[in-house]
């Protein structure tokens, strides 16, 4: 099976909400035993990679750097989504629901989907889409991220980042829509970022959410 679905076929029914601090680092430390089973680990990856705390993370990371080889892909994995629930957190962005599903192809990268939106009332101009290809992909370069690629439309801009476990969604985008403003303030400080590319249906529920907020269950129905 591939290592991937194998992984998000078998850590989602782990419950890691109702583990303290002590049973964190055990499960951390399980990872360094080495009479430890390989689906022992996998289950300690599973269960740190949704705590989305500062001890888990470490732990992830650590173990990443020097993962078992039968686990090296579900040691990229974990890491990455911890690090998402962790910035999440950290960002008091409570209503965002990040959903890890996938990595990209270079290394231990992964792969996020981007929209950002006009000012209220305004339409993308064509100088403005080159404008935040251009200031994005300099973003992108200058922390060690790639871009896939961009489409443009008149209500909204949307990219494919690759960007390393250990690097801030937030500085990559905001670095680039703070630099795109300097040209105009052209583009709403407010995003959305994921992991999958959202269909159009949901591409107008997602603008509407970012514009104007909805409630929180709402929005889980959506992502």
């Amino acid at each position: 099976m591939n290592e991937h679905l194998d992984y998000i076929e078998n850590t989602h029914n782990f419950d890691s909400s109702n583990l303290t601090e002590e049973e964190i680092q055990q499960w951390g430390d399980l990872l360094f035993m080495t009479n430890t089973t390989i689906d022992e680990k996998k289950k300690a990856l599973g269960l740190l990679a949704h705590v989305g705390n500062l001890t888990a993370y470490n732990y992830l990371k650590k173990y990443a750097g020097q993962p078992d080889q039968d686990l090296e892909e579900w040691a990229t994995i974990a890491l990455g989504e911890c690090t998402l629930y962790l910035h999440a957190d950290l960002s008091g962005d409570d209503d965002l629901d990040f959903v890890f599903t996938g990595v990209g192809p270079n290394n231990d990268m992964l792969r996020i989907y981007v929209l950002l939106l006009p000012q209220e009332g305004k339409s993308f101009e064509a100088w403005q889409n080159k404008t935040i290809e251009n200031e994005i992909t300099y973003a992108a370069r200058d922390l060690k991220c790639l871009t896939e690629w961009f489409d443009f439309k008149t209500s909204y801009a949307s990219f494919s980042l690759l960007i390393p476990t250990d690097i801030s969604i937030d500085s990559i985008v905001k670095l680039g829509i703070d630099n795109c403003n300097q040209f105009g303030g052209f583009l709403l400080d407010e995003y959305y970022c994921g992991t999958g590319v959202p269909d159009f249906k949901e591409i107008e529920e997602i603008i509407q959410i970012v514009r104007y907020g909805q409630e929180e269950d709402n929005i889980k129905e959506i992502f």
